[in-house]
């Protein structure tokens, strides 16, 4: 397979779309506490005389009764469509994800929604890339250009902290998302504003380490972790300085297949170790067995190809176990996790972690 492939392979992220959200037995941190509520919202912006709508999936306790939902195409889940969210319990704390070049605000609802099911409140984007193939109320696209798409890939491969201006838009976006959750008539005053995270898969994990100190003039002060799954954008996008500037806690994983995989002139083990190495701690790296780019994403086509390119419900579990243990312990301050983050899955073909001076 040629770098070029290689590369737009693993940067199109969010193309494959979910299924099998079953309910598998998992460890007490990742078990269902909640219902969840499901809705899409329409974030409108005016800017230069036109108005852009931004449109998010939002997940979120409710006293509502789920039901069997399909997302699209083999993706499944149980959700309380446009449910009234559950204000006894809150207020909650709430992280806003963001997906992969070309994809959607559902790539993750293997774990978007099972940690909603937890007491938080889930919000994920669907970015105004310059090419989609997938969108939140259509999903899969029929007449998206894949010409396009791959050359929008490749160019963001090749892409180094020189050419961010161009993707900074993503940044504003997320900043854009975060502001108008906790001000939005649904959801004011039951988030909680001293509890919030941001994560991202692939570029995604580039728009989330923007807002984390990296670039001082768009550090948003309220983030108090940041979620990475397989980012090389958030690696060559940044300086190792910038990412010495991150001062919350991370945790970053990637799939063990996709190790040797070129992003411009480095592997992707090497732009991995460049953001772990420069982060702060408390911080933690995860290699998940067997995984590959895609394996932190669900799907929406059930074919051949796409089968072997998504993630595995083992998969799934392990990513969701250690994200969750992470966000609760460092966001939502519970310590019921320690025991999950202190051990390394038989899943992990690497685990490495470095404790803060306050942290066990």
């Amino acid at each position: 397979m040629s770098i070029l492939r290689q590369t737009f392979i693993s940067l199109v992220s969010g193309i494959l779309i979910c299924s099998n959200m079953g309910a598998e037995a998992e460890e007490r941190p990742t078990q269902t506490l909640f219902n969840v509520g499901y809705r899409v919202l329409d974030f409108k912006s005016q800017k230069g005389g036109s108005i852009k709508t931004l449109t998010v999936a939002v997940w979120y306790p409710t006293a509502r009764e789920p039901k069997p939902h399909n997302y699209g195409g083999p993706t499944n889940g149980r959700i309380a469509m446009d449910a009234l969210p559950l204000t006894e319990k809150g207020p909650y704390p709430m992280l806003v994800f963001s997906h992969g070049y070309g994809g959607s605000g559902l790539g993750s609802v293997f774990f978007t929604e099972r940690l909603a099911a937890r007491g938080w409140i889930v919000a994920a984007p669907d970015h105004h890339d310059r090419h989609s193939a997938v969108r939140i109320r259509t999903g899969q696209l029929e007449d998206f250009s894949r010409r396009g798409l791959w050359r929008g890939a490749r160019e963001l491969g090749a892409s180094d902290p020189e050419d961010r201006r161009k993707y900074l838009y993503r940044l504003d976006e997320m900043r854009f998302v975060v502001d108008r959750m906790v001000s939005s008539e649904d959801f004011r005053g039951i988030i909680d504003n001293k509890r919030v995270a941001v994560g991202g898969h692939s570029f995604g994990g580039y728009t989330a380490l923007g807002l984390c100190g990296t670039i001082q003039e768009r550090h948003d002060p309220r983030i108090k972790a940041v979620l990475l799954f397989s980012t090389g954008a958030g690696g060559y996008l940044f300086r190792e300085t910038e990412l010495a500037s991150v001062r919350i806690p991370s945790m970053l994983f990637m799939g063990e297949r996709e190790k040797g995989q070129q992003r411009g002139r480095k592997t992707m083990s090497e732009i991995t170790d460049k953001i772990y190495r420069n982060l702060s701690p408390p911080k933690y790296f995860l290699e998940v067995k067997g995984a590959s780019h895609f394996s932190f994403n669900n799907r929406f086509v059930d074919k051949p190809m796409t089968r072997r390119l998504s993630g595995t419900e083992e998969e799934f579990v392990v990513i969701r176990k250690y994200s969750i243990a992470f966000l609760e312990k460092h966001v939502a301050g519970k310590k019921g996790s320690n025991h999950i983050l202190q051990r390394r899955d038989k899943m992990l073909t690497r685990y490495t972690r470095q404790p803060g001076l306050d942290s066990s």
